[in-house]
């Protein structure tokens, strides 16, 4: 294959526009952390509280899947030899977002465990776990292809 016929034989990921983008980021992860919390106050209830506790994990991870299949996600994770400068730098931008944002989320989780072991130690158990594991790691997977939907002003590129 020759380098000129490179960019176009790269897979076409699936069209959308920024502003689709930027609601599907933030109704993704907002919906996942959502869904964690909520989880908490559902107890041995049931009813529609649990309809819409599983209704916001389905809608996060199906925004999320949505998210991933973008031109973002590509951008985020293709090699670097198959992205030009400007979406690398923008990429490694949003890679140090991406960093603060799990830092952030560790050190919120690691004061939030010390105050909950103190206070209800039987809310810390392997399921609780699970799900924050689960939850962690599809928000950082879509943060990064967030931050690069929100950086995207729909300018075309000039080819």
């Amino acid at each position: 294959m020759s380098s000129k016929q490179r960019p176009s034989a790269r897979r076409q990921p699936f069209v959308i526009s920024p502003p689709v983008a930027r609601v599907l980021s933030v109704l993704s992860i907002g919906a996942l952390w959502a869904w964690f919390f909520l989880k908490f106050s559902l107890g041995y209830t049931s009813g529609n509280r649990i309809i819409l506790v599983g209704s916001l994990a389905l809608l996060g991870v199906g925004g999320g899947l949505a998210l991933f299949a973008s031109r973002y996600l590509n951008q985020a994770y293709v090699k670097d030899s198959e992205i030009d400068e400007r979406e690398l730098a923008e990429r490694n931008h949003a890679y140090r977002y991406t960093l603060y944002y799990i830092l952030a989320v560790l050190a919120v989780s690691y004061l939030g465990i010390e105050r909950l072991a103190a206070r209800q130690p039987e809310l810390l158990s392997p399921g609780v776990l699970s799900n924050y594991i689960t939850v962690l790691f599809f928000t950082t997977v879509a943060f990064t292809p967030a931050v690069l939907a929100w950086w995207d002003r729909g300018e075309p590129d000039e080819e």
